[in-house]
């Protein structure tokens, strides 16, 4: 990252930007090492390339990170190689600078994010309008940040005067306007303001005469709090709306409409859609005067398959104006459009026995030779992972049996948009397939074939940005306002600053919520993909970048296009915010369940915290949320790489992903044994391409032992539709061992995972008093373990798996093929 300036804050502006919290004088958790992993660079996701350091107090704490101002950063800590629990933190920086991350392990959620100070100062005293209430505190937007107003808040020293105190290096100068706390209450001003920081600490007076508008509350805040979540046909939904504020506020109003359109109202006015009241239901007391209520309306219930749109808005009856939720805008333009899906929620039967196995195009297989990117003789290895490795269309068509034998019955494609790179993530146009990797021809012939051999095909659509190179962008770069597609994009300034995916210029953030731009991307690129190629379904890449209004006109879409199509999502995030895509999705990647089993099986994990991990996702989803459970992908480092290498370590987990709730999804190459030639902690960039080696078609370098471990698994799974969609329960578990069950009206099975030591186990004991059972190996129906004096007892080997189906007393011992 570019560091334009070396600027700090002073301590006591530091106080009022960032939350710092003393950690408590208690024990601190005993891990060996801390690092930190976030989205914006220099951090990254995949290393351990920033180590903190452990002080006396127990804390850990960063070396000096240099971060631009203004940019959201979500970052974790990993402890002794295990993330921590929860959503990502979030942080974003009050200016450029070098900061300290405090990790406090009794306290981690704590967000301490420190500023180091350095020389040179400027402080600025400031005198509002009249106008200005006395409960709202000014802030202060600089280019030093982004022109971030939220950030930097003033603190009060007269009657409507306030100041603050900036440092930086001398004689540095900047820019910078005075707001309301957000760019639409800025100071009405033609001009930038200037300043530079001195040793002397020069003092800056300033008047502001006007605003762009004036709060009406502090906050108001809606975040999708409605019930029903999923609401089903003639359901009334209720809407909850909390508002933090210091005047009164006695009246709010939800405009909606019904047809997929936005609605528009204003304090109390509708121009487009239908009008609900609200009530304020309660109103507390909190500090300095500052009062939170909260407001309720019902929208009555709706047929199947609408598309309910609404906008809340607020307002206090004696006082001019309104606010929005969650924007706060105070118009209806700028009020952030909520929406929700009626209907009967089902999801698509097939992705419910789904078993996945990820291709990624261009490391597959190289079909054609004839479309390979040249390459550079003289290149080593590793540097030719960053570019083309011929992988392509053809070498999957040829490869379709392969895929077949294994018992996969879902291939999930990787983008293979004309584009830039081999990942095919940064698309230069969305209805055209890259030369690199083949053809539409191609690919319909594939997608035909794969459909003969009784398997579904899914795509991987990447909805919310596109390269910078396509040509929609670059139209927009070069004519401006003038440009059909400049509000397909959000330029900030044009034409060098604007919203891009995790801050990377490459990748300008796709505007789906212009009407235009999501027309095309619903009624262009989507059936291109889903009814001319014929896929069966997407895969969504960071499908929480696009808002909810635009899933809810995407599932609509997908299901009138193709009702039996499986849309899951891409959201690496807590459970609650995956959850959130219920009703609107057919269902997510499994990221928790993820961590779980690679800190479990190749971490060393207890396997209480891994049971903890299944209850809290059965606690969590729909019944109907499908979740899609997988070991690596091409964004994290091989399983088998982060397990030494033990590949018992992996045949442990892949039964556990097998015999769990949720679709499994293989990650091309893990069933053969293909980990990482290069330890990607080694290099400071494209540490990625070691996650996305090419797979290793030749037997030398293959596990056909784990590939036929691999086909077992698969093969039990298709067979037995309780292991699909059965009932879990858990019978025990301890640090080592895990227990459960898996059972419908009809079948039984009982599943015992044993990471530790050789141990016996009464399994009849377990199973609330079912007495005379025999239980059948599932991987070897010969073998049959029968009771002695009414128990069954299972000698639980080290490091092993036993899949037992459960045979009741007097019935006959059915055999299955394995």
């Amino acid at each position: 990252m570019k560091r334009t300036m070396a600027v700090v804050m002073s301590l006591v502006m530091l106080l009022n930007v960032i939350l710092i919290s003393l950690p408590k004088l208690v024990e601190a958790a005993d891990y060996q090492k801390v690092v930190l992993r976030g989205s914006l660079a220099p951090l990254d996701w995949g290393s351990d390339n920033n180590p903190l350091l452990k002080q006396e107090d127990g804390t850990w704490k960063s070396n000096l990170i240099a971060l631009e101002g203004g940019k959201k950063l979500e970052f974790k800590y990993v402890r002794d190689n295990n993330w921590m629990d929860g959503s990502n933190l979030e942080f974003v920086p009050p200016q450029t600078g070098k900061y300290v991350f405090v990790y406090h392990p009794n306290e981690e959620r704590n967000v301490d994010v420190r500023l180091v100070e350095e020389q040179g100062k400027v402080t600025f005293q400031v005198t509002l309008p009249k106008s200005t209430p006395d409960w709202i505190t000014p802030t202060i937007g600089t280019s030093l940040n982004n022109f971030n107003y939220s950030l930097i808040k003033m603190k009060r020293v007269g009657d409507q005067t306030y100041t603050v105190t900036l440092t930086g290096e001398p004689a540095t100068s900047f820019t910078y306007f005075y707001a309301l706390g957000d760019e639409k209450f800025k100071e009405v001003r033609d001009e930038v303001r200037q300043a530079a920081f001195s040793e002397e600490n020069h003092v800056v007076k300033d008047v502001v005469t006007n605003w762009k508008g004036i709060p009406v509350a502090q906050n108001v805040t809606h975040n999708f709090n409605y019930t029903p979540f999923i609401p089903s046909k003639k359901e009334a939904v209720t809407v909850t709306t909390t508002v933090d504020h210091f005047g009164p506020i006695d009246n709010g109003r939800i405009y909606y409409t019904v047809d997929g359109s936005t609605p528009f109202g204003k304090r109390g006015v509708v121009t487009k859609g239908q009008i609900v009241p609200m009530q304020v239901v309660s109103t507390k007391e909190l500090a300095d005067g500052l009062k939170r209520s909260v407001l309720t309306g019902v929208i009555p219930g709706q047929k199947n398959e609408t598309r309910v749109k609404y906008k809340v808005d607020v307002w206090n009856s004696n006082v001019e104006g309104s606010q929005f939720a969650d924007t706060n805008s105070q118009t209806p333009e700028g009020a952030t459009e909520f929406a929700y899906y009626v209907d009967k929620y089902q999801t698509p039967d097939w992705a419910k026995d789904a078993v996945i196995y990820h291709v990624f195009v261009d490391r597959f297989m190289d079909g054609n030779s004839k479309n390979n990117e040249p390459v550079d003789p003289n290149l080593s290895y590793d540097e030719r992972l960053k570019g083309w490795m011929g992988g392509d269309l053809a070498g999957i068509q040829q490869k379709l049996n392969y895929i077949k034998k294994l018992g996969v019955n879902t291939i999930w494609i990787s983008p293979i948009y004309e584009g830039p790179y081999s990942h095919g993530y940064h698309p230069a146009n969305f209805t055209k397939i890259d030369p690199r990797f083949g053809d539409e021809q191609l690919m319909k012939n594939i997608i035909k074939e794969a459909h003969k051999k009784g398997m579904k095909v899914v795509y991987d659509l990447v909805p919310n940005h596109t390269s910078s190179k396509h040509p929609f962008f670059q139209d927009a770069l070069k004519n401006g306002v003038n440009s059909p597609y400049y509000q397909w994009y959000n330029f900030i300034e044009w034409p060098n600053k604007y919203e891009t995916f995790y801050g990377i210029g490459e990748l300008p953030q796709f505007n789906n919520d212009n009407p235009q731009a999501r027309d095309y991307m619903l009624k262009t690129v989507v059936p291109y993909w889903l009814k001319e190629l014929d896929f069966d379904g997407f895969r969504l890449d960071y499908a929480k970048g696009p808002s909810y209004s635009f899933w809810v006109d995407f599932r609509h879409a997908v299901k009138q296009m193709k009702p039996n199509a499986f849309i899951f999502g891409e959201v690496w995030d807590s459970r609650e915010k995956i959850n959130s895509y219920s009703g609107k999705l057919d269902g997510a990647l499994d990221f928790s369940m993820q961590g779980a089993l690679l800190n479990t099986f190749a971490k060393g994990q207890s396997m209480k915290l891994f049971s903890q991990t299944i209850r809290d996702n059965q606690a969590m989803f729909h019944p109907e949320y499908i979740m899609a459970t997988f070991l690596d992908n091409h964004d994290m480092p091989r399983f088998l790489f982060e397990s030494g290498g033990d590949v018992n370590k992996l045949m442990l987990a892949a039964a556990a992903q097998f015999t769990l709730p949720g679709a499994p999804v293989i990650y091309y190459g893990t069933e053969v044994g293909l980990s990482q030639s290069r330890d990607h902690n080694e290099v400071s960039e494209w540490k990625d391409r070691y996650w996305r080696e090419m797979m290793p078609w030749d037997e030398e370098n293959q596990d056909p032992e784990l590939r036929d471990y691999y086909t077992k698994l698969i093969r039990l799974r298709n067979a037995e539709p309780v292991l699909r969609t059965g009932t879990y329960k858990e019978l025990y578990v301890d640090d080592h061992t895990i227990v459960y069950e898996r059972s419908n009206k009809d079948d039984q099975f009982i599943v015992i995972i044993n990471k530790g030591t050789e141990k016996e186990i009464e399994v009849d004991k377990l199973m609330n008093g079912q007495t005379g059972i025999a239980l059948q190996n599932a991987l070897n129906t010969n073998k049959v373990i029968q009771p002695e004096d009414g128990k069954v007892y299972v000698t639980s080997k080290a490091n092993s798996v036993q899949i037992f189906e459960v045979k009741k007393p007097k019935k006959n011992i059915r055999k299955k093929a394995a």
